[in-house]
């Protein structure tokens, strides 16, 4: 739980500000396009980072390593609201993307590699339920804070989380995830084979032998890939829509303030928590498809929704429901990558599939907002619900072969 909380105050330092930032369209006088550029700049850092923290996992101890990370990004947080004009503004929230995305990257990779074979659904399903809905839940903390300080201090409140779990990391460290790469040659530590058994029916384990695991090595490749590309969705979606085009309509079009749509991102937070554990429960009895698949094409249309959206009510329902979808859709690919990657590569695949996200997170606020520019509400939503969409379709095959391989008998 202590890794799942570093890894969402993590991300509540940058989901506090998601209310402020369409603020500084007025303030500095700038246009929706200079937003996009204000929000891409955080994940141009993160492509910086992510695979050069995954690789620093083999020489440096994760945990001293992720504590120095975190309280550094505390300072910058803290300080990025005292930004003078837009060019400072978007040179501290690179920065800050350097630093949040190294840190998460770490988190992420310790979780990989420790995660209990018969309760990887479960572990992974709360990592994906705290780190995608703290943002949501700091945006509600962030509207608190806007509606009773100057803009300056949310980014101030924005630090709080991860310095209360600094502290607690300090008196109870999560020693079962520690442990693992902290001992390399230890079962399950970087430097050792993940387990070649495989479940069969009836609960019975087999040995893979050596042609599965020469199926396995040979499909590595297509399962990182198949990440990437997700990954690449999810942070185009999240950047370009939950972060960016979608405070900025619901402001214009949908009459919420910075306090209302922060308490729809928080309804949205409190759905997908209540649903994780049911959906991780589904996703240990193998049934990925059946999971990543309606989830998809509900967040999909719920996008589709911000176009025609008016009033609080209706587009705070918008909201709830691609908030809940897109949470569930994120679970399975965490999932497959802590079945198939082994543990010695977890940073560096962790590393690569969020360096992927973090591309997606510098283009979509780019190219989402200059087709806003252009060309309105209804193809700015339809270019994120595609490449959601298309960029889940080899995950969907992915997933599919993963559960195949791990209930087959084999020889």
């Amino acid at each position: 739980m202590l890794l799942c909380c570093l890894i969402g105050s993590t991300q509540m330092t940058w989901g506090t500000i998601v209310p402020a930032l369409p603020l500084y369209v007025d303030r500095y006088g700038v246009t929706a396009a200079m937003l996009g550029v204000i929000i891409a700049s955080f994940g141009v850092g993160r492509v910086i980072a992510n695979i050069p923290a995954g690789l620093a996992l083999r020489w440096w101890r994760p945990r001293p390593y992720l504590r120095v990370v975190c309280v550094l990004l505390v300072a910058v947080t803290a300080l990025t609201g005292f930004s003078a004009d837009a060019g400072t503004l978007v040179a501290a929230r690179v920065v800050a993307g350097v630093l949040g995305g190294a840190a998460v990257t770490i988190g992420f990779a310790v979780l990989v590699a420790g995660a209990p074979a018969d309760r990887r659904g479960r572990v992974m399903a709360t990592a994906t339920a705290v780190q995608m809905s703290a943002g949501a839940l700091g945006a509600f903390v962030g509207g608190l804070a806007l509606t009773w300080f100057p803009l300056e201090v949310a980014f101030v409140v924005a630090s709080v989380p991860l310095a209360l779990c600094l502290l607690w990391d300090a008196v109870r460290p999560a020693a079962h995830y520690w442990q693992p790469l902290r001992a390399p040659g230890s079962p399950g530590s970087p430097g050792s084979p993940r387990s070649s058994r495989v479940r069969l029916p009836g609960g019975r384990r087999a040995s893979s032998g050596p042609a599965s695991s020469g199926r396995a090595s040979s499909g590595l490749a297509v399962v990182v890939v198949a990440l990437a590309l997700g990954s690449f969705a999810a942070f185009f979606a999240r950047f370009g829509g939950e972060q960016g085009l979608i405070p900025l309509l619901g402001y214009e079009q949908g009459g919420l303030t910075p306090l209302t749509l922060g308490v729809a991102l928080a309804v949205a937070t409190l759905a997908s928590l209540a649903a994780m554990p049911v959906v991780g429960a589904v996703i240990d009895r193998g049934r990925r498809v059946s999971v990543l698949v309606p989830s998809t094409i509900a967040a999909a249309l719920a996008l589709l929704l911000f176009a025609v959206a008016e009033g609080p009510w209706f587009f705070a329902a918008a909201i709830v429901v691609y908030g809940l979808a897109s949470s569930i859709a994120g679970v399975v690919p965490s999932v497959v990558m802590s079945e198939r990657v082994p543990a010695r590569l977890s940073g560096l695949v962790v590393g690569v599939t969020r360096t992927a996200g973090d591309i997606g997170a510098v283009v979509g606020p780019l190219l989402v907002f200059a087709v806003f520019d252009l060309s309105g509400v209804w193809p700015a939503v339809a270019v994120i619900a595609a490449v959601l969409v298309i960029a889940n379709l080899l995950i969907v095959r992915v997933a599919a072969a993963s559960r195949r391989e791990t209930t087959l008998p084999t020889g």
